[in-house]
């Protein structure tokens, strides 16, 4: 027996040459956390290896957003967003375990409360796709925190508590290579890497395994082939770089999904890994491109969903964008509100209330006038002037011509000082992965389930096209704890 960095001690390190573990979770976030819980719950021995130092996962840096639709039109409006592209079957396990969530979190001594944003807040972020038919039935709750820490960090605490309770083993600092195929069956991993001299586990042998190991937002590989824009920067969990994925695909999976993803306009500071999600809390603000010109309506965008101006190109505008982008504003908009807030990054940075921080560091850029900015930025000053100039123009008329900008949106910059940030496409999560059913199950491409292989979160997500806010995580929950279950049972079976 060799002792390993993990949540129990001792802690074993299963090999071929000792007793499997039934159940098998590839990553420690969300989905994996839940995985494992609901595995152990079922009767199953469980084991979780993480390619981190820690566990968490896009969890930790998330609001803590969650949602639940009910009523006759629920599946129509799920089959909305993902524009038919996920199975109902699947929509309706989804829609079962949103229901079930709150008192499973309940449960496991998490509490939620309704959240619902003032009206007049500014920018308006619920709700999201109002429109949809079955919208009127969507209900937004927020995992609650205590003290200082995010919603996000205090829900991983939850979760991650409850299997320390559990005397789940957790092996950090594992990345599997290759699941292990036996019998046409998926039956553990084999190749950990250099990292498993860390962690001490070489091979796992497993009854069933579920990767929940996230998505592909920090791959630029992936990101270049999949996604329609590029590049992309991570915003959240660096290590997402779709492992999930490609291990399934070698393991014969179907992939669905490919091209969805949801993510923000952003700010790269060097000595960071993952970028800065950046939101304008007052409306004197603008976005250029970097010839100094609009490209879009910059409001008119769902909170998931702005970088999707980007591939929106109208021939009767200069609107196809050279990057990278800056953010415009003046004092009045610099003072409605932290521009980065509402989701955090692995950066362990928090951004200052008034912004003062991020201007004294340079990351914030202040000019006294357009032309004294432009220079600042590298900008045409006389392209910036008449882009500055025209969007003025359009609040004192009420009336955006270029890009239909609500005329409630438009209050014109004051003449100085102004402030700008350079901004970059970034990507929060995607979805494509290896395909699922209803039961969790990976599918080949004829639709039948790879034995004893399962997924959930971001690891193939069931959303087809458009996300709702709170998303990410109720796919991770809700399917963490189907994968979990119905990787027990299918164990007892084997």
């Amino acid at each position: 027996m060799r002792r390993t960095r993990g949540v129990s001690a001792p802690a074993t390190a299963y090999t071929s040459q000792a007793m499997a573990p039934r159940v098998l979770v590839i990553g420690f976030g969300a989905a994996g956390a839940a995985a494992a819980i609901a595995a152990h719950d079922a009767g199953a021995e469980v084991t979780v290896l993480e390619k981190t130092a820690a566990g968490g996962g896009n969890c930790r840096y998330s609001g803590g957003f969650l949602f639940d639709v009910d009523g006759p039109d629920a599946i129509r409006y799920l089959d909305a967003l993902c524009y038919g592209r996920t199975d109902h079957a699947v929509l309706e396990a989804y829609a079962a375990g949103l229901h079930e969530l709150e008192p499973w979190l309940n449960s496991v001594g998490g509490a939620t409360a309704p959240f619902a944003l003032p009206p007049d807040t500014f920018p308006a972020v619920f709700p999201s796709w109002p429109n949809f038919p079955g919208a009127d039935a969507v209900r937004y709750t927020q995992f609650q925190s205590h003290g200082h820490e995010r919603p996000g960090e205090a829900l991983w605490a939850t979760l991650e508590r409850n299997v320390q309770a559990q005397g789940i083993e957790v092996h950090y600092a594992s990345a599997p290579k290759e699941l292990r195929i036996v019998d046409g069956r998926v039956s553990g991993v084999d190749n950990l890497g250099s990292d498993a001299r860390v962690s001490g586990v070489d091979n796992v042998v497993s009854d069933s395994t579920i990767l929940a190991c996230g998505g592909f937002e920090a791959n630029p590989a992936l990101i270049d082939a999949y996604l329609p824009v590029a590049p992309l920067l991570p915003v959240g969990h660096v290590a997402n770089t779709g492992d999930g994925l490609l291990m399934a695909a070698r393991a014969g999976a179907a992939l669905w999904h490919m091209p969805a993803f949801f993510g923000w306009l952003a700010f790269a500071a060097g000595e960071h890994e993952a970028a800065f999600p950046i939101d304008f809390h007052g409306r004197s603000h603008l976005l250029v491109d970097a010839a100094g010109r609009r490209f879009s309506d910059e409001t008119g965008w769902e909170a998931h969903d702005r970088v999707r101006a980007l591939t929106v190109y109208l021939p009767r505008n200069h609107n196809h964008p050279q990057l990278p982008l800056y953010g415009i504003c003046d004092a009045a908009t610099l003072r409605a509100g932290p521009l980065n807030g509402i989701v955090g990054t692995p950066n362990g940075y928090r951004w200052s209330a008034d912004n003062s921080a991020e201007l004294a560091s340079g990351w914030i850029k202040q000019a006294d006038s357009v032309e004294q900015l432009a220079k600042l930025l590298g900008l045409d000053s006389e392209t910036l002037a008449q882009t500055v100039a025209a969007f003025n123009q359009a609040a004192a008329n009420g009336h955006d011509g270029e890009f239909g900008r609500s005329p409630d949106t438009l209050v014109a910059l004051a003449s100085g000082p102004l402030f700008a940030i350079e901004l970059w496409p970034a990507v929060a999560t995607t979805a494509g992965g290896p395909r699922r059913n209803a039961k969790a199950q990976v599918l080949d491409p004829s639709g039948d389930p790879i034995p004893g292989l399962y997924a959930a979160g971001g690891t193939g997500s069931i959303w087809g096209h458009l996300t709702q806010h709170g998303g990410g995580l109720t796919d991770a929950l809700v399917f963490g704890q189907i994968a979990g279950r119905e990787a027990a049972n299918s164990s007892r079976a084997v």
